[in-house]
This record gives structure tokens, C-alpha cells and sequence, in this order.
């Protein structure tokens, strides 16, 4: 029998008993439903209260008076006959104090001059329901004016094509595209939860077998590398199953939720997030493979596992500072590090803030690295897997195994 052969053989065999397993199902179907239901019921809820809606809006400067009317009579028409929604509003001397207001939280939005607004930060969804309004406002206003001007029908088309108001953010972010900011901070969270839930799988799968003695009637037809292979591309296709079912139930918890509108996706930052999970994953599992070798009961394998979930975790808030300057020397700098890499390439590419020569010196640097990580697992794997009791050295592992 092949290897490729051998290695399947395992591959299939954790996939169907780990996913038949209780505590798979139970895990899935809770994250799921505690998913679907983060999502529905504040929607449900808001749907049931008394109907209604305050904006609170900031305003400095002149020329905010016709504007404000518009949106007034815009937010009238939208409300139904059980709803109400107003505008309350407070005006600042200078922008100084509006932006000091807004990061308070005193308003949700400010208007200067009629000409732009200033949010707080960019929405990853979108315009949020206030902004969406005042740039509504802002091109009624306009084709107001157009057609008392006998204005032609493109100038009217790219009105309603546009957002008549320029938007700042008291962060700097860029509001002009943000389906850009939602693919990197759901790429962010999707990458973190994936390798330390389906790290520990493997770490978890690799030690129950080495407690339970299983693992002895294995190598008796397998290769230690074999086995740590195959149970690394079984948990994997595992793991991306739940994580597709999850992603896909939360998605249309959303759409039948309504909340917020979701943006579209560029087929490019979808397959970049789809090879880096698949880099990211196989780099952190041989670790946290290797790592379950070492020890013989469960109660230790956390702490084995500690060094991985350290670096994850310093991956995960070193991408903060990505999402904040996607073009800065950091954000290069950890482009090149394997374990940050599976991190900050995807935010960079949903930025566009990326060259393509980086990221494949950064796929073939993360690619070298988990090949030499597999050679040295499957050496410490070999060395001691079938070592029962205390737990045992890296230096011992790597000394007694076979080579």
C-alpha cells in the first residue's frame, strides 16, 4: 500500500469518528445555534419594542438647516404607522468639540457645514442607518436643485449613483470601500478561532491515543509520520466543514434577519482567506501534533500546547496594528514571519495594501517552514509516542526516535 494510500486511510478515519463523535455534534450544533442566535433574536427584539427610533446627530456649522429638513421628511416617510422616528440634535461651536461629542458618544454622527460628515470609524457593513439617511437627504437636496436647473438625466443618475456627502472618521479609516474592512476583520476572526479550535483537535486526537494505548496497534501497520499526516488532514477537512456550516448559517441568519446588508465579495480575498486558513491551520497542527506526543495524559496537554497558543494569540493582536496601517514596516515585517504570516497576509491583500511578490515569497516562507516543522514533529512524534507516563523532554523525543 502507497503512503498517499496510507496517510488517506487515517485521514478518513478521523474525519467519520470524530464527526460522529457526541462531542462534535454537540460542539457544532451549539456554535451554531449560539451563532443564528446572536444574530435573530436582537433583530426579533427590536421588532417588538414600542417602534421607536432616535438619532442622535452633531451639527457644526452653517448650511445644516435645509439638510436637516430633508432628513427629517425622509425619516417621516420611512416610518410606518406604528413607528416613530426623530432626528435630536446638538450643535457644537467648532469641530474640535463635535469630534470630543462624538467620541463620547453624545452623538452618532456629525454634519459640517452641509458638505461632509464625520463618523467614528468606518462600518464593515456598510453606512450605518443614520449616515445612510443624511446622504439620502444630501441627494434629495441636490436633484432638488438639478431639476429646477432642467438638469439632463445623467447629472440625476450620477447623483443617485453616488454619496453626495464626503465622509471622515476619527480614526483615519477610509470609508470609501468597505467590504475591504469586513473582509479582514472576518478573515481575522475566522483564521484565530479555526487554529486554536482545530489546533487542540489535534492535539487533543494525538494524546486520547496515546492515554488509551490505540496508538500502539496503529504503528504496528503505519508510519509515525503517517499517522500525524493523516490525522492533520482529517481534523482539517473536519474543522472546514464546521466552520462552512457555521460561516453559512451565520450568513443567512443575517439575510433573514435583515440587520444589515451584506457586501460583496471579491472572488480574489475569498481564495486568499480559503489558502492562508490552509497554510495556517497545517503550520499550527504539526506543532500542536507534536506537542500531544509529548504527553500521556490529557491534564498535561494544554500546557504542552501553551507555546502555540501564545504565538497564536501574539499573531492575532499583532494583526490589530495591520488593520490600522496595512502599508507600514510592521505590517512587511510580519508578512515574512510564518507564524504572523496566516494573519497579516489576508488583512493586507483585502487591502489591496500587498504586492504580489510578497505574498509568494510569504506562501513559499510559511510553506518551507511547515515542511521543516513536519520533519521535526514527525521525529519528536516518532521518538515519543509510544513513551507512556511522565511527560516526556523534546531533547528525549528527538534522541530516541528512529531514523
Amino acid at each position: 500500500m502507497s503512503t498517499w494510500r496510507r496517510v488517506w486511510l487515517v485521514a478518513q478515519r478521523e474525519f467519520v469518528q470524530r464527526g460522529r463523535s457526541k462531542a462534535y455534534l454537540i460542539s457544532a450544533i451549539f456554535t451554531t445555534v449560539l451563532l443564528v442566535g446572536l444574530i435573530v433574536v436582537p433583530a426579533i427584539v427590536s421588532r417588538l419594542d414600542d417602534g421607536s427610533t432616535t438619532f442622535e446627530l452633531g451639527l457644526v456649522g452653517e448650511g445644516n438647516a435645509s439638510l436637516l429638513q430633508s432628513a427629517q421628511l425622509l425619516a417621516a416617510a420611512r416610518a410606518g404607522e406604528d413607528e416613530t422616528v426623530r432626528i435630536a440634535t446638538t450643535t457644537y461651536a467648532d469641530t474640535t468639540s463635535a469630534e470630543a461629542g462624538l467620541r463620547e458618544g453624545e452623538v452618532e454622527l456629525i454634519v459640517v457645514d452641509g458638505q461632509r460628515l464625520i463618523a467614528k470609524s468606518s462600518n464593515v457593513f456598510g453606512n450605518s442607518a443614520l449616515e445612510e439617511l443624511m446622504q439620502q437627504a444630501a441627494g434629495s437636496e441636490r436633484l432638488r436643485a438639478l431639476t429646477a436647473d432642467n438638469a439632463d438625466a445623467s447629472e440625476i443618475a450620477a447623483i443617485l449613483a453616488s454619496d453626495p456627502l464626503a465622509v471622515d472618521t476619527l480614526t483615519g479609516e477610509s470609508t470609501d470601500d468597505p467590504t475591504r474592512a469586513f473582509i479582514a476583520y472576518a478573515g481575522l476572526i475566522l483564521m484565530y478561532m479555526a487554529i486554536l479550535t482545530y489546533g487542540s483537535w489535534t492535539l487533543t486526537g494525538v494524546t486520547e491515543e496515546k492515554s488509551n494505548r490505540v496508538v500502539e496497534l496503529l504503528l504496528a501497520a503505519l508510519r509515525p509520520y503517517q499517522l500525524l499526516s493523516g490525522k492533520i488532514i482529517g481534523i482539517g477537512l473536519l474543522g472546514l466543514a464546521q466552520l462552512v456550516v457555521t460561516v453559512g448559517a451565520g450568513l443567512a441568519a443575517v439575510r433573514f434577519a435583515g440587520s444589515v446588508d451584506l457586501p460583496t465579495l471579491p472572488i480574489g480575498s475569498v481564495v486568499s482567506l480559503l489558502l492562508w486558513f490552509v497554510l495556517g491551520f497545517g503550520l499550527y497542527s504539526v506543532a500542536f501534533g507534536a506537542a500531544g506526543a509529548l504527553v500521556s495524559r490529557m491534564e498535561d496537554a494544554q500546557t504542552a500546547a501553551a507555546p502555540m497558543t501564545i504565538i497564536s494569540v501574539v499573531g492575532f493582536f499583532v494583526s490589530f496594528q495591520v488593520l490600522e496601517n496595512p502599508d507600514g514596516g510592521a505590517a512587511t515585517l510580519f508578512t515574512f514571519l510564518p507564524p504572523t504570516a496566516p494573519y497579516v497576509v489576508p488583512i493586507r491583500t483585502a487591502f489591496d495594501a500587498i504586492p504580489l511578490w510578497e505574498i509568494a515569497a510569504s506562501a513559499a516562507l510559511t510553506m518551507a517552514a511547515a515542511y521543516a516543522l513536519v520533519r521535526l514533529a514527525g521525529r519528536v512524534y516518532s521518538g515519543a509516542i509510544l513513551r507512556i507516563g511522565a511527560r516526556v523532554k523534546l531533547r528525549e523525543a528527538w534522541r530516541s526516535a528512529e531514523l
